[in-house]
């Protein structure tokens, strides 16, 4: 990807779990916990079918269709509804909302965050 962000320093945390790669948090349906500009590092999920830990924090790829990807940080937890997930948020105030399985195209499990307290 040509418009990826190139690092500019590294930092090295002590006993951080084994991730895959990070990505900044965007929007504010994880908030408190996650606000929008936050780093979250992920472990990626190959089976998506058996793979998932209901109840923990997962980064998402849904299928919108027409080529369209929506991603997203969410709690996964089971549906009610055959073959589907039910996506939660933090905030309150983002409602809940049951997607298909086979509409996720990624999965990654949400392994730690970092947030920037830059100090001037």
């Amino acid at each position: 990807n040509s418009n990826a962000q190139k690092p500019v320093d590294h930092i090295s945390i002590p006993h951080l779990p084994k991730c895959d790669c990070a990505v900044y948090v965007t929007g504010d349906s994880m908030d408190p916990l996650l606000k929008s500009g936050d780093i979250v590092m992920y472990k990626e999920v190959h089976d998506i079918q058996n793979g998932i830990f209901w109840g923990e924090m997962y980064l998402l790829g849904i299928d919108m269709g027409g080529g369209e990807e929506y991603i997203t940080v969410k709690y996964v937890q089971r549906s009610e509804y055959p073959g589907c997930v039910k996506l939660v948020s933090e905030n309150q105030r983002h409602q809940p909302k049951d997607v298909e399985m086979d509409k996720i195209r990624a999965l990654a499990l949400v392994k730690a965050s970092i947030r920037m307290n830059a100090m001037n």
